[in-house]
Parts: C-alpha cells; structure tokens; sequence
C-alpha cells in the first residue's frame, strides 16, 4: 500500500494541470498504484478567501471514501480565520492545516505566522508547509512567492516545540539541524524533491532523524508520479526494512489514521 503526502487538487493560475479533479486524480491512482493520497486545495492558496477553496476541497473528496485526506489551507491575514480553523478541524475532522505565507503576504515568524501556529499546535494537529509549487526557473513572472527558507521553519520549530511539521516538495533540508530545532520525532517529510541515489539526500536524513520521518510523496498533479515510485523501489533496495513505513506506515501513524 501506498498513501501519498503530497498532492493538491484544483487550478493553478501560472499552468494548466492535469488529473486536477478528485476523478481524475483516483484514476491517477489507480494506474500508480496509491490507496491514498493526503490533498490540498490550490483554490485555497489563490483565493482572496482561501475557506472558499476549502469547502470546494471537502465537497469535491466526500463521494471518494477515504481515499482522500483532505487538508485544510488556513490565512490569517483574513477575516475570521480562527473561525475557518475551528470549522475544519473541529467540524470536518481535518488531520493537518496547511499555511502557505509566501503566497498569502506575511512570514513564518511573524505576528501573523506565530499566531496560526499556535492555534495550529493548540489543536494538536500538524502545520503542512510546502517549500514551493513550482520551480523558480519555470515561473509565471506574475507568480513572486519565494521558496520557503529552513531557518524560517527551524525558528518556528523552535518558537513552536509541540507542534508537528509536516514538509512537503522540499529540498536542501539538513537533518542536524533539524534535529537541533528539536524536530526529530515531531517532522515528517516527503521525498518528491529528495534523491535517493545520487546526493543521497534520503538515507542521510534517515541517520540522522530516523525512517520514521520519511514519508512517499509525488507531488501530483505537478509532477509525474513514477519518479517517486521509482525512489521508493530504490528504497527498499537499500533499506528492506523501511520499504512500508515510508510508502504508508510513517504517514498513517504521523497523520493519526490508524492501520
């Protein structure tokens, strides 16, 4: 089994996507594969009201079971955005809340980034922080978001020690330091970005934060999905013990989903 941390539905402004749609996408699924996918709302991320992307995001996954784990994007630049929170984690059982800063105008650490982790920690779910959507050199030059920093998610692992860090789409993470912010045991990152092989970025965040902070992840509908199959079979090559906990065990247990 397969459950795959990274993935979003919905348009995208600067591209068009394919296998966008929840039909869609399960049909990607099938053909890969994945019994699950955690998602995001890309709505959520443009729309003035990202709680609009939001319920479209709920309604869209519902004739779907449980195939979806669907994420809720929160702003707090906006308007009642507790109350969005509250909605989603208290009403539709959300088992992670995603910020994305860079696209909704304010930092990790500042008044607004400490405010949203800490009602996020509070509730005793994860924060999903994406390092980007796509890559710099590719961009629409109306699409200014720069890639979220690691000292900006240390400094707020720091300033928030209970909350849990679920990283998705990144790239150029050190595992010491991240140990040394107090994240091993509280981080779960996924490896679209990560190689396994060459840099070997994988297996050197595996010795120093352990297997359980890696989790399967494609970055669908993006990116193509067979790469991170391809990772992963490169994985259990290297590592046979670890081939289930990071295609689903890590991210069922991370995410509180059962097995």
């Amino acid at each position: 089994m397969i459950i795959d941390i990274n993935a979003a539905l919905g348009h995208y402004p600067f591209r068009a996507l394919r296998s966008n749609s929840a039909d869609q996408m399960i049909a990607l699924m099938e053909r890969n594969g994945i019994a699950r996918a955690v998602v995001s709302s890309l709505h959520a991320v443009f729309y003035r009201d990202a709680h609009r992307g939001n319920e479209e995001l709920w309604a869209e996954a519902q004739p779907h079971g449980d195939r979806f784990i669907p994420v809720a994007t929160v702003n707090p630049k906006y308007a009642g955005w507790e109350r969005d929170l509250a909605e989603a984690v208290e009403k539709w059982k959300a088992r992670a809340i995603a910020v994305v800063p860079e696209h909704h105008g304010y930092g990790l650490n500042d008044e607004h980034g400490r405010a949203v982790l800490a009602r996020i920690s509070e509730y005793g779910v994860p924060v999903v922080l994406t390092q980007r959507f796509e890559d710099r050199r590719q961009r629409h030059r109306w699409d200014a978001a720069e890639d979220l920093q690691m000292a900006a998610l240390l400094q707020a692992a720091r300033n928030q020690p209970r909350l849990r860090f679920l990283l998705v789409n990144w790239q150029g993470l050190d595992g010491r330091q991240l140990a040394n912010a107090g994240l091993k045991g509280r981080c779960l990152i996924d490896f679209a970005r990560l190689q396994v092989v060459f840099r070997k970025d994988v297996p050197k965040l595996i010795d120093t934060l352990g297997v359980e902070s890696i989790a399967f992840g494609s970055h669908m509908p993006f990116d193509y999905v067979g790469p991170s199959l391809v990772k992963l079979e490169n994985i259990e090559r290297l590592r046979p013990a670890d081939y289930e906990a990071i295609a689903w065990r890590n991210a069922a247990r991370f995410l509180g989903l059962g097995e």
